[in-house]
């Protein structure tokens, strides 16, 4: 049964990342390859110089009135931008049959990593014991809002310089967790309308276990219903077997609902 939810789910992941690409400065967007476009109703994302499944990606094929032809549109651009690390994600929509058929025809086949979509009403947000102090950014501090992130996700220095633009542009809001006065993570927050977004959430190595992703959460929550949203959307990996999965289970424990899994389709390896 497709969730009653699906296509705004959707959206509210597309528009949080089209965004976020739209705030990459022209020089740094240059150098790293990043582009997007809409293909059809779907949103195709590239960064040429970045090997990662993460920034290349086509997401939304099926979904409304799109035919699913973006999927080879955008294999045929990932191969001209001589990108291989990239995934077609299929919703599970009433397509998507049809869209795997098509990734397929492609020279795709399903990724054993999928994704697990979340969903909860903003109202009642958890409360989460932790000894770290959570605080909203303003553009003073974005600096430390975009290191703490890539610092997490162990992503390369030049990566701050285009997180640190969504702190105070609209729709987003960013936070840091500190211990004292030291940075010990980050996570982002995108509103719009009555749907949140919830990404980028990462904590310092040697910060972790200390309860921050899940304070950066149960904030985030609260937030996005004090700024007018009903429902709150995250996404991270479904766990694989015998691999440790702090995400999923913080996740859950903020009182959030599996909605769906999407499987990402890929190359073969």
């Amino acid at each position: 049964m497709t969730h009653p939810l699906l296509a705004e789910l959707e959206r509210i992941e597309r528009n949080a990342w089209e965004d976020l690409a739209r705030a990459a400065p022209p020089p740094f967007a240059a150098a790293i390859g990043l582009e997007t476009r809409r293909m059809g109703g779907a949103l195709f994302l590239a960064a040429a110089k970045i090997p990662q499944f993460q920034f290349n990606w086509l997401a939304g094929a099926g979904l409304g009135s799109d035919d699913g032809a973006c999927i080879g549109e955008a294999v045929a651009r990932f191969r001209e931008i001589g990108q291989t690390k990239f995934i077609v994600q299929i919703a599970p929509g009433p397509k998507a049959a049809q869209m795997e058929s098509l990734a397929r025809t492609a020279g795709l086949q399903a990724s054993p990593l999928s994704w697990a979509k979340f969903c909860r009403e903003t109202r009642n947000a958890p409360e989460v014991a932790t000894s770290l102090t959570i605080r909203e950014v303003d553009a003073a501090d974005r600096t430390i809002f975009a290191e703490s992130a890539i610092a997490g996700f162990g992503m390369p220095a030049p990566m701050a310089t285009w997180l640190s633009q969504i702190v105070g542009r609209p729709h987003w809001h960013a936070y840091v967790s500190l211990d004292g006065d030291t940075p010990a993570g980050a996570a982002a927050l995108y509103v719009d309308g009555d749907f949140a977004w919830l990404g980028i959430g990462a904590t310092r190595p040697e910060m972790r276990r200390k309860g921050g992703q899940s304070a950066l959460l149960a904030r985030r929550i609260a937030d996005a219903a004090k700024y007018g949203a009903r429902h709150a959307v995250t996404e991270t990996g479904v766990p694989q077997e015998g691999q440790p999965a702090p995400s999923y289970r913080n996740i859950l424990g903020r009182g959030f609902g599996i909605a769906y899994e999407r499987p990402n389709w890929t190359l073969p390896s």
